[in-house]
């Protein structure tokens, strides 16, 4: 089997992360063909001013890298990717080849991409993951929404000051009682200070774990955080590099108990970061926040490695199962099961495609 083409389509969707308020985005839809007429497939968003700069990369720079090789040399195609574009928004593009590749890998053997890595479970808990409201009360209220939801863990985003956060920390945990656990990520916005003032407080409510409190290029703010604290710190999600030991430091400094990565960049990049955390027996969790087709592959690693402990699933999700036939629901446990249709595991409608389409490369 031979890659004959890569093309990209430049849709018009709306912007998921400025909800309730509706804005206009952009996505790449990436399918990458084969002579065998098996077809990889994926939904790539970027934001609406970076997008087509991911889909000029994705057809200038890596097309003529895979073109005429076997889509089964995915490590060879990664090295050559990686090797022009190591890191920033160009890791979109590699990441949007690189699923491409696992989708026909997939088709091609009558398997989902989870049995391919390995196989490890067939579901695993899910946790709601949610963005920012203006008052406790809302973060209490819908808390109480997602527990009825079938959620038995949930994941906080904030906004405004030190206390707001507290405020609507404090709130959801009054809300949801001692038995739903109860995530933050503060998006890499404390210095060290307000980063131990928080994680201290959030200790005593008894939240699971405490995510990005501090820039990720301060290790040694997160190493000190790490032995002061007894919450898990996780970091990294925001990382953006292609080269795993990137990532080393934070696990030989001990400078987080949890490692984040996000499968957008490549399938076969967070499988390689997975397997260098299970190798310092330190957990890696996938990152869920992005269009229905990011949210499969981070779902196929999960399902792959026996390091992660959760699923992040958004909530409300809807905005971003566009164009998609397939999507992801928690059953009533507050699990998520893995794809059994082989590839992604993802149909997409091509009309809706063809409606939003902005431009064709």
């Amino acid at each position: 089997m031979k890659i004959t083409d890569v093309k990209t389509t430049v849709i018009e969707v709306q912007n998921p992360m400025t909800l309730p308020v509706k804005t206009t985005g952009e996505a790449n839809f990436v399918q990458v063909f084969t002579d065998e007429g098996i077809e990889g497939n994926y939904l790539s968003g970027a934001g609406p001013s970076r997008c087509r700069g991911v889909a000029e990369t994705i057809v200038e720079v890596m097309k003529p890298i895979v073109v005429g090789k076997d889509p089964f040399d995915r490590e060879n195609l990664w090295q050559m990717m990686v090797a022009r574009s190591s890191g920033g928004m160009a890791m979109n593009a590699v990441g949007a080849v690189d699923i491409a590749l696992w989708d026909i890998a997939g088709k091609a053997t009558g398997l989902p991409i989870y049995k391919l890595l390995g196989g490890y479970r067939d579901k695993i808990r899910a946790y709601a993951s949610i963005l920012a409201y203006d008052s406790p009360q809302a973060y209490a209220d819908y808390a109480r929404e997602l527990v009825a939801m079938g959620y038995n863990a949930i994941k906080l985003h904030l906004r405004g000051t030190i206390q707001d956060h507290l405020d609507a920390c404090r709130a959801t945990r009054e809300a949801v009682g001692d038995k739903i656990d109860v995530l933050l990520d503060v998006n890499c916005r404390y210095d060290r200070r307000e980063a131990l003032m928080v994680g201290r407080e959030i200790e005593k409510l008894n939240f699971y774990w405490y995510e990005e409190p501090l820039p990720n290029t301060d290790i040694e703010g997160y190493r000190e955080l790490c032995q002061i604290l007894d919450i898990p710190v996780a970091a990294t999600e925001t990382l953006t590099y292609a080269n795993p030991s990137h990532f080393l430091p934070y696990l030989t400094l001990h400078a987080a108990d949890i490692l984040r990565t996000d499968a957008i960049r490549g399938i076969t990049l967070a499988k390689k970061l997975s397997d260098l955390c299970d190798a310092f027996n330190v957990k890696c969790e996938l990152h869920g926040w992005g269009f229905a087709t990011g949210q499969f592959a981070n779902l196929h690693v999960a399902g792959a490695v026996n390091c992660s402990d959760f699923f992040e699933k958004m909530e409300p999700g809807e905005a971003y199962d566009v164009c998609a036939k397939d999507f992801i629901k928690i059953d009533e446990e507050g699990y998520v099961h893995l794809p059994t249709k082989p590839g992604l595991g993802i149909e997409f409608d091509l009309d809706e495609i063809e409606n939003r389409t902005i431009l064709k490369m």
